[in-house]
């Protein structure tokens, strides 16, 4: 419906009149008249109106033959024995048609069930191309292009077209459903007989159907008071992957690609955001046509494969890179040998590496001793495995320590004199000790045996 139109509902306001000669000029009254008394009385009481009111013929012979002939009335309840009983119902519950104006629909938007490209903020630069019928400058058909299109599909194919009953076609939009990619077809609902036509004169089965998805929608059309005058879709386009659209006044049948004059444009771009949101918005108000009960098919089945059963997780994992200790009561529980095993953790807890124990067990050895408690069953292999040996030098007084200092040097020509310090720490042999005490400690530059002789020449030389 019209804005002007709306606007002479509204209570308490007229709008102006707008002349016909300007371009906001739609909507008029005295047309709308017209029509009524043409649909009531015929073409004589039509013109014979507009004569008395010095209206002009607005309606052309051909005009005239499609308006009478699409015409449908609107059902009289009151005759229908269901229809007075639903007019019965909606009577007693106080509810009018007439005041029936609902902000939102009350039926559910359907889906793209089977899958839409997402669009992106940015689609590129817009690309355009022109192709005509008869072709110019030698371009291709304009049926090549569109069965290339459809042919190099792999996103999606979505339709808006009146007519659609093109053989070869039909064939390449079936082969893009076997191959995976979704198609959504909206025909307009007086071309829909004509295409379930050409479907079934291909015989097509339930695998052709699986990924195609087919609508009908209706066009503006005109509401009178006694009836509804029905409109065309007369858009025509298609979308290519969520990132192509080809549109024109080139239809989908044998008769427009080989005897009418046609134009296509073929764009990429941000232009095809327009058309992805111009065919959802068609997509929602259309009607649904499913061709597997027109062609009384079985739907395949599209559930989910049945999988073994998996047993449930332990609570405990024993995965390479994580432990899950979980209930840290039950005692087979094991803890993984390269953990177990790593020298990173065996420093922290001062424990040999060895076969891996129960969970309780190593929990156990994570808590640290009790100093005023320690097991002192053997000394010595616990002073070497947590302390150095150096440090526990001064309470052992059967020790004893034997420091020797020198200096060397050695003067050669072009060199830098070298100095070295050396230190040698003799313990004094104990049998009680089952590992020699003995150790040498040097600086960093390794000293050749010759250097060695030299400095112990030169330390008795000087004693």
């Amino acid at each position: 419906m019209a804005e002007s139109q709306l606007m002479c509902m509204e209570d308490g306001l007229m709008p102006a009149a707008v002349p016909e000669s300007r371009p906001q000029f739609y909507y008029s009254e005295q047309q709308r008249v017209a029509i009524e008394r043409l649909l009531t009385k015929g073409d004589g009481a039509f013109k014979s109106l507009l004569k008395d009111e010095n209206g002009q013929d607005f309606l052309s012979a051909r005009e005239i033959k499609a308006i009478t002939s699409t015409f449908v009335k609107y059902p009289n309840e009151e005759n229908d024995g269901e229809a007075s009983t639903s007019h019965a119902k909606r009577e007693d519950s106080g509810s009018m048609r007439s005041t029936y104006w609902p902000q939102m629909s009350d039926t559910d938007v359907p889906p793209l069930d089977i899958g839409w490209p997402s669009s992106g903020l940015f689609k590129g630069v817009t690309r355009v191309s022109v192709y005509t019928h008869p072709p110019k400058d030698s371009g291709p058909h304009i049926k090549e292009v569109v069965r290339k299109l459809i042919q190099e599909s792999c996103k999606v194919v979505a339709i808006v077209m009146d007519v659609l009953t093109d053989l070869q076609i039909l064939r390449d939009l079936f082969d893009a459903s076997k191959r995976g990619v979704p198609v959504y077809i909206v025909l307009d609902l007086q071309g829909a007989p004509h295409f379930l036509d050409m479907c079934n004169r291909l015989q097509v089965g339930a695998k052709d159907l699986q990924n195609v998805r087919t609508r009908t929608v209706k066009g503006v059309g005109l509401n009178l008071s006694m009836g509804r005058i029905p409109g065309n879709v007369h858009s025509k386009y298609m979308l290519i992957d969520g990132d192509k659209v080809m549109f024109g006044t080139y239809s989908f049948s044998w008769s427009s690609s080989r005897m009418d004059r046609n134009m296509i444009t073929v764009m990429s771009g941000q232009v095809v955001d327009f058309y992805d949101n111009d065919f959802r918005e068609l997509y929602a108000i259309s009607d649904k046509l499913d061709l597997f009960k027109e062609f009384h098919l079985s739907k395949p089945q599209t559930g989910t494969l049945a999988r073994a059963a998996v047993p449930k997780r332990p609570l405990a994992a024993t995965s390479r890179f994580q432990v899950n200790l979980g209930d840290a009561s039950r005692g087979d529980l094991k803890v993984p040998a390269h953990k177990y095993h790593n020298p990173k953790y065996l420093l922290a807890l001062g424990q040999i590496p060895g076969p891996s124990e129960p969970l309780q067990d190593f929990l156990d050895k994570m808590v640290p001793p009790d100093p005023g408690q320690q097991d002192l069953e053997n000394p010595t292999e616990e002073l070497e495995n947590i302390t150095p040996v150096s440090s526990q030098t001064g309470k052992k007084k059967s020790k004893k320590l034997k420091t020797l200092t020198f200096n060397t040097k050695r003067k050669k020509k072009g060199k830098k004199d070298t100095t070295s310090n050396e230190v040698i720490e003799e313990n004094a042999a104990n049998p009680s000790d089952e590992t020699p005490k003995n150790t040498l400690t040097r600086d960093e530059t390794q000293d050749t045996p010759k250097k060695k002789k030299t400095g112990f020449w030169c330390l008795f030389k000087k004693s």
